[in-house]
């Protein structure tokens, strides 16, 4: 499901990514790729949970499984907690510097935060379930 909406957009880019001069790609694009790909993430998270528990309704998971999986769960949330803060806290020095333009650290940033608060979220519920 994922893949059918990624690959229509990232037909998209890569061909426009082609019609710029190198270094010359304007904002409304990385713009409309970052709001892309909140949107299939958020599709993703919603959306493809609930059509696989009415496919699997009627498995049934053992308790060790499940222990096994949310602490799974828990490691990688954590790294991509930190992966994403580091990146944050780069993009912020960056832009002090004058390295990276304003205009290109905002939309970023806010790209960046809302996946910090989304999975920090969702580490939040999986340690409460697992404690």
């Amino acid at each position: 499901m994922l893949l059918a909406l990624i690959v229509p957009y990232l037909s998209f880019t890569i061909y426009y990514s082609l019609q710029f001069p190198s270094g010359h790609v304007p904002s409304w694009f990385t713009n409309t790729i970052l709001i892309w790909f909140t949107a299939n993430f958020l599709i993703g998270t919603f959306l493809f949970p609930r059509l696989m528990r009415r496919i699997f309704s009627n498995q049934v998971v053992g308790p060790e499984k499940s222990r096994v999986f949310l602490q799974n769960v828990v490691r990688y949330s954590t790294r991509l907690v930190i992966l994403w803060v580091g990146l944050f806290l780069y993009g912020l020095i960056e832009t002090i510097r004058g390295k990276v333009p304003i205009e290109r650290a905002i939309p970023a940033g806010i790209f960046l935060l809302f996946f910090i608060g989304f999975t920090g979220w969702g580490l939040y519920r999986a340690k409460r379930a697992t404690s």
